[in-house]
């Protein structure tokens, strides 16, 4: 069985709620049960910019989701740095 798709939300992502109005996920809140779970989710509707809270079973699909990944700088950019230092 497949676990429910409002366990997948993590802040940051774009999700789809009641018919087709998208919102960015501030935070949620835990259940009592296992608070790393999320149950209520605050979000910012991206048209209106209403921030509200939402039960996780109203979000119907998740848009896009927020990637956090420390990348390392690209050779383009290491060489603008290099050249600043050595013009100072």
């Amino acid at each position: 069985m497949d676990e429910p798709l409002f366990l997948k939300v993590r802040p940051g992502d774009a999700v789809l709620y009641e018919k087709d109005q998208i919102g960015k996920v501030l935070t949620f809140i835990g259940g009592s049960r296992d608070p790393n779970a999320p149950t209520l989710f605050q979000i910012a509707n991206v048209d209106s910019g209403e921030i509200r809270w939402i039960h996780g079973e109203e979000v119907t699909e998740i848009v896009s989701e927020y990637r956090t990944t420390i990348k390392k700088p690209s050779s383009f950019y290491e060489q603008i740095q290099q050249q600043q230092k050595q013009e100072q």
